[in-house]
């Protein structure tokens, strides 16, 4: 029953993608940013959905976990090559979910992910506006060759507007919500809270795209602070047993 409601709402992310072009185009700034808030409020919600049913996947024998990492990677690479985008989208969601439930088994204690939340939004943000960064330099060149941004990122959806002009999120966003997933539900730190929480903060990412005049909006600080409200009573009580037990 798990697989088949989450391979319906992988299913849901692709039809998003092919029904946004058919909608009327908004008509204002104020309707656009209505179309877009609500769009990704309906896809970034059926993502976090899917991904919290698929990180089971990390209870999986490491070499199927490993197969499955790697298979889903070959299954992007071709996919992009063919240029058939809204598939590939989805295998990269798939492909980011293996990957973060699989390193989730390098942290022992819930309570690392504390300093992990701390340190990961400070490279996400350096990697978007320094000049040395990688996502900057990626979005430099994508201005001239759009298969920069298209290779490395997920396509999600705007009412009105086609594919060219959907939104994007790196695969690693999805690969730290598939962490964050895995780690709530591997020691019971509140799942649907985490997935829900989650979601509100890939919104709230678009949400400060289209307030400012930045061309990219780190998505990772907003990830990681919704995941520590989320997990915050069982990060603390690991917090706590592991001052007692030092």
């Amino acid at each position: 029953m798990r697989a088949r409601v989450a391979v319906a709402l992988l299913a849901l992310l692709a039809a998003l993608l092919l029904l946004a072009p058919t909608l009327p185009e908004p008509g204002s700034l104020t309707q656009l940013r209505l179309w877009a808030y609500g769009s990704h409020a309906v896809y970034f919600g059926a993502l976090c959905a899917a991904v919290a049913l698929l990180v089971s996947v990390r209870e999986w024998p490491t070499r199927r976990l490993v197969a499955a990492t790697l298979g889903s990677f070959v299954v992007v690479m071709v996919l992009n090559r063919l240029d058939v985008d809204v598939a590939s989208d989805v295998a990269k969601v798939l492909f980011g979910t293996f990957a973060g439930a699989g390193l989730v088994r390098a942290i022992e204690r819930p309570w690392w992910l504390v300093p992990i939340c701390v340190c990961v939004p400070l490279a996400d943000a350096w990697s978007v506006f320094s000049s040395r960064g990688v996502t900057h330099a990626v979005v430099q060149h994508a201005r001239k060759d759009p298969t920069w941004i298209d290779w490395p990122t997920v396509a999600t959806p705007i009412a009105g507007f086609d594919y060219a002009s959907a939104g994007r999120i790196g695969i690693v966003d999805v690969m730290f919500t598939a962490i964050f997933l895995a780690a709530a539900a591997r020691w019971d730190l509140g799942l649907r809270r985490c997935a829900a929480l989650i979601a509100v903060g890939f919104v709230g990412t678009t949400v400060l795209v289209f307030q400012t005049t930045l061309s990219a909006v780190p998505a990772l600080p907003l990830l990681c602070i919704a995941f520590l409200l989320g997990a915050a009573p069982g990060l603390w009580r690991d917090l706590r047993a592991a001052s007692r037990g030092h």
